[in-house]
């Protein structure tokens, strides 16, 4: 990891953990190109009522993007309504035309579908409530801006991890299983994306064979899933998956089978305490945290501000991935113990 993103780091964790009482920050005055904006105290010039859409809070990293939502709108003395969509976009649309009814002032959403969550986000631009998509940026509508990370590059991050790893082994071609999380959401079909594209622009798309299989983000069906997978053949060199709950799940049935050390638990996303703590101990290689504080609270606050009357937020407000590994672990788990374990 290069100088810039271990001071991002080291900002982050300084600013989190400060207890120093600041002075209050006009909403035109945020600077959001600054690492760790989102922690600059704030308070909302009235209660605003703001409904809040997620796409699934059983996924785990969706439940700490939630406390992260819940945390900030209480510091600035916002009032969230908030509605789970369970992965349904007509649950979603009926959640979010039930927020129009109770007269929020702007709906923050996390899309559950790429395409189809555009009904939700047009019956909001109808009913004149304004949009602010945060972690999932679907299509459709108008929105006045996205905070969030730009999801390909953590399938790209993914990707260079398995180039990195075929010029290390030195093997004509590598076997891999893929555990990808629910069929058509808009992260595990971006990321997919980006993994396939940077094995294609190294050309070695062709040199790695793959068993592909959905598990939903669900840790236990992830288990279930490489473990029938690892019964038919154990000739496997690594695994990656599109969300921490699976790795770990992976990782269950890779230990069942005596294989921890020969298939590679190489890659995955989010950045969950458990995931940090299996690359400390060198059993996970490495994962590529995302920041749902970073998301969450940073998704609340550009809302408020926009509500207090600031209008020039940029269309996208965009918060970096980061690989982590055994070099980067300490100041990552420190952010993610926060966010996760609070």
């Amino acid at each position: 990891m290069n100088m810039k993103g271990l001071r991002a780091l080291a900002i982050l964790f300084l600013a989190a953990s400060s207890t120093q009482v600041m002075a209050q920050t006009p909403a035109d005055s945020v600077d959001l190109t600054k690492d760790g904006w989102w922690l600059t105290p704030y308070k909302a010039a009235k209660q605003w009522t703001i409904g809040v859409s997620y796409t699934d809070v059983s996924i785990s990293y969706i439940a700490a993007l939630q406390k992260a939502v819940q945390n900030k709108a209480k510091e600035m003395g916002v009032k969230i309504i908030e509605v789970d969509a369970k992965n349904d976009t007509n649950i979603e649309l009926s959640n979010v035309e039930n927020l129009i009814q109770q007269k929020v002032d702007l709906l923050l959403f996390e899309g559950a579908s790429l395409k189809a969550s555009g009904a939700a986000i047009e019956a909001a631009n109808k009913a004149g409530v304004p949009v602010v998509h945060f972690n999932i940026l679907a299509e459709g509508g108008q929105y006045v801006t996205f905070v969030g990370s730009n999801q390909i590059d953590s399938g790209i991050i993914m990707g260079k991890q398995i180039v990195k790893l075929y010029k290390d082994l030195g093997k004509p071609t590598l076997n891999g299983i893929y555990m990808r999380g629910i069929a058509g959401y808009i992260t595990d079909e971006v990321r997919n994306q980006g993994v396939k594209d940077t094995l294609k622009e190294a050309g070695i798309a062709d040199k790695i064979q793959w068993t592909e299989q959905h598990a939903d983000f669900s840790r236990d069906k992830a288990q279930s899933v490489a473990e029938s997978i690892l019964s038919k053949s154990p000739d496997y060199d690594f695994v990656i998956a599109n969300g921490d709950d699976m790795i770990l799940g992976a990782l269950g049935a890779v230990k069942s089978a005596g294989l921890l050390g020969t298939v590679r638990l190489l890659c995955s996303v989010d950045g969950l305490p458990e995931v940090l703590d299996g690359i400390k101990a060198g059993e996970i290689v490495s994962t590529v945290f995302q920041n749902p504080e970073g998301q969450g609270a940073g998704g609340i606050m550009a809302a408020t501000m926009y509500l207090d009357g600031r209008k020039d937020l940029p269309k996208q407000i965009l918060i970096p991935f980061v690989l982590t590994d055994q070099s980067t672990i300490s100041a990552i788990m420190a952010i993610a113990n926060r966010v996760y374990k609070q």
